[in-house]
């Protein structure tokens, strides 16, 4: 008497299981203003707990890698801030010019194509390029680059914070779980993957945008360096991060220098990113990694709709993480293959051409 049947307690526990992942991931919306800064320290954090360490390394001490690391994150935000400001500032003013200027495009491609009786005359070849889905489109963009920067000052306290307590933390994980505690082996493991995997997609990165940039700059694209920082942005979101950057300049010079200019911009990104991501970042990133197309695609909309326009910078750090946390246990590694990831084990090889950190856990930190 009051046993449950041993089929309804094989089903209650995925079900509470379900139920606990929806109540988790609404309660993430509702507190996606908050969550945003925090998730975007912790990935900076990663990103920048390499080069802390190196400067301490170097015989500086804490407070003094602090200012200079203080130091880099406003000048980075100063440039960003003065290059996004002015941009959008003209942008917006010019925004019914180049929406014009679309329409003349519009009407002389129609002309031309109807001439030879390949379209009808009054079909709406660049419909879904009006006024209203132009502004949205670039306004959505920029409102995640704004959406990020107005949060700048809360997030660069955030990582000084975690740059500092990070070592401390690992001391007393060290001691609480054993040096050879599998739980710390594990966050050990998946904490390199991620931080290699990072370092070397922010370099590529940063050589795509500089390289496209200097591109569209030439072809005459308006704003070059608003769409360069977009590129360098969204290019952590393999596949889909490119295309959805580049598609504002390729508007643009559509507008301003008709379909063989906004061509060559399309080939131009497409080179420039197809270079470094077929020839440069299989060597260097290795076998770490490789999300599946449809898996980057899903996680995109997934943490967009989730986190807000925020989400777009988020999604592929986030989904990164989670995978390599699924693979770093037996019961979920056939989660982390299903992505795409490789096994533990290719995860944690260096790859060959790939810069390698050493981070010694104490030198010169604070106690704990």
């Amino acid at each position: 008497m009051g046993e449950f049947p041993r089929e309804s307690t094989t089903l209650l526990r995925p079900l509470l299981i379900v139920a606990a992942v929806i109540v988790i991931l609404g309660a993430m919306r509702l507190a996606a203003p908050i969550l945003n800064p925090l998730l975007l320290a912790l990935v900076i954090t990663l990103l920048c707990n390499p080069i802390f360490r190196w400067l301490q390394r170097r015989g500086l001490s804490v407070w003094l890698a602090l200012l200079i690391m203080i130091g880099g994150f406003l000048t980075t935000a100063a440039v960003m801030v003065s290059v996004i400001g002015i941009s959008v500032s003209r942008l917006t003013a010019r925004l019914s010019v180049y929406q014009a200027l679309l329409a003349e495009q519009e009407l002389a491609l129609r002309t031309w194509l109807a001439s030879y009786g390949l379209v009808a005359a009054d079909l709406q070849l660049f419909g879904l390029l009006n006024s209203v889905n132009l502004t949205r489109l670039l306004g959505f963009m920029l409102t995640g680059i704004g959406n990020v920067l107005g949060n700048a000052l809360l997030v660069v306290v955030l990582v000084l914070f975690f740059l500092v307590e990070l070592p401390a933390f690992q001391r007393r994980l060290r001691l609480d779980l054993g040096e050879h505690s599998p739980l710390l082996n594990r966050l050990t493991s998946f904490g390199g993957s991620v931080v290699g995997y990072f370092v070397v997609r922010t370099y590529i990165n940063l050589v795509v945008a500089i390289g496209s940039t200097i591109g569209m700059a030439l072809l005459g694209v308006p704003f070059a360096m608003l769409w360069g920082i977009l590129i360098f942005v969204l290019s952590y979101i393999p596949y889909i991060g490119i295309p959805i950057a580049a598609l504002p300049a390729v508007l643009l010079s559509l507008a301003e220098h008709g379909l063989l200019r906004a061509g060559l911009v399309i080939l131009v990104v497409t080179l420039v990113n197809s270079a470094f991501e077929n020839l440069v970042a299989p060597n260097m990133i290795g076998r770490r990694l490789r999300l599946s197309p449809a898996v980057v695609f899903v996680s995109f909309f997934f943490w967009t709709w989730l986190l807000g326009p925020p989400g777009t910078f988020l999604s592929m750090p986030i989904t990164v993480l989670v995978t390599v946390v699924l693979d770093n246990y037996e019961e979920t590694r056939w989660l982390a293959r299903l992505m795409g990831a490789a096994s533990l084990e290719a995860l944690s090889e260096p790859a060959a051409a790939a810069p390698t950190v050493e981070t010694p856990p104490s030198q010169g930190l604070p106690e704990a």
